[in-house]
């Protein structure tokens, strides 16, 4: 039996030929590449905004923390407390041989403005705290409020290193044992 098909055959080669290849392998590598930049690209872009975002939040944090006191620096006596007399130091401060300790006497924060204290007490609307009536003593603070119904009464304020300046209480008299104070002449509590 003979099949009568060659004519056929050489018809489909034709065809074949001329048509191109039917693989489609180069068209889905292309594709693949393009894929896989894209998602490399938004992975990129996804984590720069996760720096950003914890930085911005990490900066906005400690934009308001008080800094600690610069080795060297003293405290400005308030008006209403003697100054303390510096111990001088033995040897220059520039000298290789200093301590860093230059006195024997801790080291208290700068007495905060009027301002400052208003930020961290919960003052009643239209009041605010006179700048001239703000004291301190050693880490703690006063500030007398003036208001449409102010009354005797101060705000006490105190400071802790590593969290700075706090509010602590309110009242016309403090006594010092109950704030800790043991030793001193602090002007706004009395000694038991």
């Amino acid at each position: 039996m003979t099949d009568n098909l060659g004519s056929l055959r050489q018809a489909m080669s034709d065809l074949a030929e001329h048509g191109g290849s039917a693989d489609m392998y180069e068209r889905s590598l292309h594709k693949s590449r393009q894929v896989q930049r894209r998602a490399r690209v938004a992975t990129a872009a996804t984590a720069a905004v996760a720096v950003f975002a914890i930085g911005g939040a990490v900066a906005l944090g400690t934009a308001n923390r008080p800094s600690p006191p610069a080795p060297g620096a003293t405290q400005t006596p308030s008006p209403s407390i003697a100054p303390t007399p510096a111990v001088p130091s033995r040897t220059p401060p520039s000298s290789p041989h200093s301590s860093t300790r230059t006195s024997n006497r801790p080291r208290y924060p700068d007495c905060p403005s009027a301002t400052t204290l208003e930020k961290l007490a919960d003052l009643p609307k239209d009041w605010r705290f006179v700048p001239s009536r703000v004291k301190c003593w050693k880490n703690w603070a006063t500030a007398d409020a003036e208001g449409p119904t102010a009354g005797d009464g101060v705000y006490l304020f105190q400071y802790k290193a590593g969290t700075g300046w706090r509010y602590h209480s309110q009242g016309s008299g403090f006594y010092c044992e109950d704030l800790g104070i043991t030793s001193g002449n602090p002007p706004f509590c009395e000694m038991n």
